[in-house]
């Protein structure tokens, strides 16, 4: 009856929370254990960097180093085949707002930039690609973001002296060895908990929490023989000040509505306990394959591990044996009276009793063809297995010869790692959407904005979390490889050219030279919103100013959508309308009365009246379009047609008469 009416294990009270945690991280390195996962990851990862751990060097082996090691690593080549082919392109965010207003649409812009910044400048694209390298390596790679209120420029001080910063994300990548989950659930989308484990200085620790420096300072990893069997690097961890760091991140649930994060070290010092801060953990987890019924991922590498140790063997003995017997030997018959002598040097004359026998080479270099034969034949079933073949490695079979047969080769190729790179697009759409998230909830100190560029600047001088508010969800284009050739860029600004979107060369030659289409849409979006914005303020009743170098033609066609309402027009006297019509008369005005030369320079129509003709005013003849020929001879005076005979009806008579 007690065991039933115990408490979940992560609402326990604060003095039992560091246990329940540790439990958890031990029952779960115990699983990894019984079940072959962690010997899998540690071979998994040795092979991938073997040369690192074998020296890149030839290296003996057997009990008395009569072998020698030879490897060749297409195991790491194949798997970094798979990583450049899935993060090659890069993800274009895509915010979406939850409306279509000018506010709304100027945040989807400041989002984009916000997320291109961090990609790029905050160097977020290093961690994506160092989790698809995870998940090729371990079947899954996880990636956190979180809120570093420690970072960024100093904004302030507190009343008690404290500095306050304005506070940045932080970025953080963990393989399956150090994020700890539920392992019953049968499925990763299932998981309510994550304990990270990482690995930090003592000493800043203590200096962070000094009101616990001695537990501390007290802990170490050294000699944890549970830390040393489940990291990678555990001769690192010798005489190291770094001691394991365990955080719990409880997202809110049922059962816990607050959510729960902590941090506590192996001793059980709890440096931090509260309700998680976010609506989410922001873990995210990319696998290039699911095992079914388990939250564990599955990588192709695995299936490759037992053919790199076969090819590993192979060449093995084959070097082993050149090593061993690429000295040439000398077999002479029994009773022989040849001395070393005669047998070294360079060209010597010996003389042999035939009765005995002529001395011969002893030739055990020769390995066997079958070992060669085998090695071919491991590395097809590797590039067949991985869907790396040999065109994509850069080696193409010599009945290949075609343009053609090698592009569709290759991209048989790029469509056999679809999955990964439907999981690689997932992350960066849930990572951008958790960057938009964690700013709307801390981003409370303003920010000068030159992260958006001085091209956006009209739109948003600077920013803080609410002005974020309406972005609800990060979408990822991958973007067409096309466009990342020299050859792409011409033909997509040829085509912008064609389409008149282009406006000017130099905007031609910036696509060409950037790839980048900001230099064709920057004008016709801020225009665009300036309508929008427009559109919004007349629907108040508010009056707007037109400008004689706005598009007249599109802000009138944009401005009437205002009228087009039946509630708006049934007022007679609707400040809408009123404001709305003289707002569209400024623009014809404009384009009356503007100066002809400016407004075709700004590809406007002008609407000034046409100059008078010179003369009386009248409007002269127009020339007749016919041939000088055809002219002349309707000059000429046609005969008068005969009086029609006697006895015709009068009706023909009539018509005879009107022809004359």
């Amino acid at each position: 009856m007690e065991e039933k009416n115990k408490p979940y294990w992560a609402s326990v009270p604060g003095n039992e929370i560091a246990d329940r945690i540790l439990e958890k991280v031990e029952d779960y390195y115990q699983y990894l254990s019984l079940t072959g996962r962690l010997d899998l990851y540690r071979r998994s990862w040795a092979y991938y960097y073997r040369p690192r751990l074998t020296g890149a060097q030839l290296n003996p082996a057997g009990e008395q180093g009569e072998l020698t090691q030879f490897s060749v690593n297409h195991y790491r080549n194949l798997l970094l085949h798979l990583e450049t082919m899935t993060t090659q392109q890069r993800a274009a965010f895509e915010p979406r707002a939850t409306n279509s207003d000018v506010k709304s649409q100027s945040q989807v812009i400041l989002a984009s930039c916000l997320l291109d910044y961090y990609m790029r400048d905050k160097k977020l694209e290093k961690n994506t690609k160092r989790a698809v390298k995870d998940g090729l390596i371990f079947a899954e790679g996880f990636l956190q973001v979180e809120w570093d209120a420690t970072s960024g420029e100093k904004y302030g001080v507190t009343e008690t002296g404290a500095t306050v910063y304005q506070g940045d994300l932080k970025f953080t990548n963990y393989s399956p060895l150090d994020v700890v989950r539920d392992y019953t659930k049968n499925s990763s989308n299932q998981d309510d908990y994550h304990i990270l484990r990482s690995f930090q200085n003592k000493y800043t620790l203590a200096a962070k929490f000094p009101d616990l420096a001695d537990e501390i300072l007290g802990d170490t990893a050294d000699m944890l023989e549970m830390v040393r069997t489940t990291t990678l690097n555990a001769l690192g961890l010798e005489d190291s000040d770094n001691v394991p760091v365990y955080t719990l991140l409880h997202k809110p649930t049922p059962a816990l509505p607050n959510g729960r994060y902590v941090t506590c070290l192996n001793n059980g010092t709890v440096m931090l306990d509260g309700p998680i801060p976010y609506k989410e953990t922001h873990v995210y987890r990319l696998a290039p394959d699911e095992e079914s019924g388990t939250i564990f991922g599955f990588t192709v590498g695995f299936d490759l591990l037992s053919m790199q140790e076969g090819i590993d063997m192979l060449y093995s003995t084959a070097i082993t044996n050149q090593a061993t017997f690429g000295v040439q030997n000398i077999l002479v018959p029994k009773g022989h009276d040849l001395s070393t002598s005669q047998m070294s040097g360079g060209v010597n004359v010996m003389e042999y009793d035939p009765k005995i026998g002529k001395p011969e080479a002893l030739n055990l270099t020769q390995t066997p063809a079958e070992i060669f034969n085998f090695m071919g034949m491991i590395e097809k079933l590797m590039e067949t297995i991985s869907g790396v073949n040999s065109v994509a490695r850069g080696n193409p079979e010599a009945s290949l010869k075609s343009g053609a047969a090698l592009a569709l080769v290759q991209s048989m190729a790029i469509q056999f790692s679809t999955g990964l790179q439907e999981s690689y697009a997932s992350l960066v759409e849930d990572v951008g959407t958790g960057i938009i998230q964690i700013l709307q909830e801390f981003a409370s100190v303003p920010r000068v904005a030159t992260i958006a560029g001085k091209s956006n600047r009209p739109l948003m001088k600077e920013f803080k979390g609410s002005d974020l508010d309406s972005i609800n969800r990060v979408m990822v284009d991958m973007g067409n490889p096309l466009t990342r050739t020299i050859a792409g860029k011409v033909n997509l600004a040829e085509q912008l050219l064609n389409f008149n979107m282009i406006d000017n060369p130099d905007q031609y030659i910036q696509v060409v030279t950037t790839g980048r289409l900001e230099p064709v849409i920057q004008g016709k979006q801020s225009e665009l919103l300036l309508i929008k914005s427009e559109n919004e303020m007349l629907a108040d009743g508010q009056p707007q100013r037109a400008l004689i170098t706005d598009q007249h033609a599109q802000h009138i066609m944009e401005h009437k959508t205002v009228l087009a309402s039946p509630e708006v027009r049934a007022d007679p006297n609707s400040p809408i309308v009123q404001a709305a019509l003289d707002h569209i008369q400024q623009h014809i005005n404009f384009l009356k009365t503007g100066d002809p030369t400016l407004l075709s320079l700004i590809h406007q129509q002008s609407l000034a009246a046409q100059p008078t003709p010179p003369g009386n005013g009248a409007v002269p003849q127009m020339l007749n379009p016919a041939s000088p020929v055809e002219q002349q001879a309707a000059d000429v005076n046609q005969p008068s047609m005969p009086n029609p005979p006697a006895g015709t009806d009068a009706r023909s008579a009539e018509v005879i008469q009107s022809q004359q």
